[in-house]
């Protein structure tokens, strides 16, 4: 006798089957998304890293002169080598003179349509040596401020400087006139905050000779610019493109040929013993230092910072054109010689052009406490 048969364990087989395969499906795309996002936080890992070793990059290779270059709220791009899969940008932009913000990018690809993007912002703070300036005119010997001679210790923003000195100008006084002994004539003007006139007492003067000591020494180290000449002209000029001042960045705003040359801020070494000699009608910017005596020429403008080992003379006869130094003026005097200022001369002080001019050899250091970090 036969049995007719309906297939029903076949049903139940191919039911169980299937239900076996939708979970070996949903098995396998939940392993697919797990190395998805593995492999995805791995690049994200892997960006923020390279973010981070980008900013070292770019502060180990800091080219001071493209730093200084730029204004404030200008930026600029670094150049950083990227390997294959993976693409780098760091962004440089200026806050303050002595202040920039680096935001590093990096974007990791897998090989796909895929790819991790992460940021890393650092604040860093440019360092150069110590300038011990203690006002407007700093000797550490006597001075002679002759007939019509000016010392100021209101904080000056320089001529067409408005945009440079927007974060970094102050609004109070300083000391005038530091020094060992000064003679003021009666038609002289010293003034500043406080007590205009700071004399110095013979342990403070051998503090204040070493320290413009160490300052020449340490500055001349980083110089861009170094003569043995006796003779400086702000007017020589050099070939090249674009034409610049030979010796000094050129002060003029506005209506200056060349707007390239406004952004230099040389730091220039005179070795010669002997006296040295500043002249020309264009206005100079930067740092001079001199090791032995200066004497600055009638006509002369100067914006920025000035120090000397030896002596200063300044000294403008009737007719002849001011004499003028915005910044900060150091004098070491190391033979007791005695500095002049007689005349239509002037010293006037300026936190902003002399941070601008010392940014142009400031060595950057991150500020830790001021960064951030894109997270997913």
């Amino acid at each position: 006798m036969r049995r007719s048969r309906r297939g029903f364990s076949l049903v139940i087989v191919l039911v169980i089957t299937s239900a076996l395969l939708f979970v070996a499906a949903a098995f396998t795309d939940a392993l697919l998304q797990a190395a998805r996002a593995a492999r995805l936080g791995w690049q994200g890992e892997r960006a923020t890293h390279d973010a981070d070793a980008s900013l070292l990059e770019v502060l180990a290779a800091w080219n001071p002169v493209a730093a200084a270059s730029l204004r404030l709220g200008e930026s600029d791009t670094a150049p950083v080598a990227a390997p294959s899969m993976l693409s780098r940008d760091v962004v440089r932009a200026r806050l303050s003179a002595r202040m920039f913000l680096l935001e590093s990018s990096v974007t990791v690809r897998d090989g796909g349509l895929r790819a991790s993007r992460r940021s890393i912002g650092r604040t860093v703070r440019l360092d150069w040596p110590h300038v011990p300036a203690q006002g407007a005119l700093t000797i550490s010997g006597a001075v002679d401020i002759g007939p019509n001679a000016a010392v100021l210790g209101a904080d000056a923003v320089p001529g067409g400087w408005n945009q440079e000195c927007a974060v970094d100008a102050r609004s109070t006084p300083v000391v005038a006139l530091t020094a060992r002994s000064a003679t003021v004539h009666a038609t002289a003007t010293v003034s500043g905050g406080g007590i205009p006139i700071r004399l110095l007492s013979d342990s403070t003067r051998a503090l204040l000779d070493a320290e413009i000591g160490l300052a020449i020494t340490q500055l001349t180290a980083l110089a861009t610019q170094t003569t043995p000449d006796s003779i400086l002209s702000t007017n020589v000029l050099s070939a090249g493109a674009p034409v610049c001042p030979l010796w000094f960045g050129d002060a003029r705003r506005g209506a200056l040929p060349i707007p390239a040359c406004t952004r230099r801020w040389p730091l220039v070494v005179a070795t010669h013993p002997g006296m040295v000699r500043l002249s020309g009608g264009i206005p100079a910017q930067g740092v001079l230092v001199v090791h032995g005596d200066l004497q600055l020429d009638p006509g002369v403008v100067f914006d920025g910072v000035i120090l000397v080992g030896g002596r200063v003379h300044m000294v403008v006869a009737a007719g002849e054109t001011p004499v003028s130094l915005v910044g900060a003026m150091l004098v070491r005097d190391r033979f007791d010689a005695g500095s002049v200022l007689s005349g239509l001369t002037m010293v006037q002080a300026s936190t902003c052009a002399g941070r601008f001019t010392l940014a142009g050899v400031g060595v950057p250091h991150p500020v830790r406490q001021h960064g951030w970090s894109e997270r997913p």
